[in-house]
């Protein structure tokens, strides 16, 4: 499954509370969705859509949905960037570090990490 559908701000929020737990019913979901805490019956709307989504899979557990997410957090986060990189700064990654340094968000120690990282990738890849 490559494609994903993009998640409402309502949609994130519950994958949140799933990534966090691993996986459970609507009570527990609920439980841990921080206040203020939406109906219960708004909480079964989004996993549903989720599921539609491809974000979540469920097994029946007696009378109650036992749901888990089928993709997780890290491969959504580098989707999102993605994303963030082709809509914003023209498919190039090297614009969206530059919008860091320009607003002060990396410091020099974090740039010169990252050189390295980048340096050591690329002699692992010889």
């Amino acid at each position: 499954m490559n494609t994903y559908k993009p998640l409402t701000k309502a949609e994130e929020q519950v994958m949140q509370v799933l990534w966090r737990l691993g996986k459970g019913f609507l009570k527990d979901i609920l439980d841990e969705t921080p206040e203020p805490k939406p109906h219960s019956n708004t909480i079964a709307t989004l996993l549903k859509i989720l599921v539609e989504k491809g974000y979540v899979q469920y097994e029946v557990q007696g009378r109650n949905n036992f749901y888990q997410p089928r993709i997780s957090k890290t491969e959504y986060g580098k989707r999102s960037v993605n994303q963030l990189v082709k809509g914003y700064f023209e498919g190039s990654p090297a614009k969206l570090i530059s919008q860091f340094v320009s607003d002060n968000k990396l410091s020099l120690e974090e740039l010169e990490a990252l050189l390295q990282q980048i340096r050591s990738s690329r002699n692992d890849s010889l």
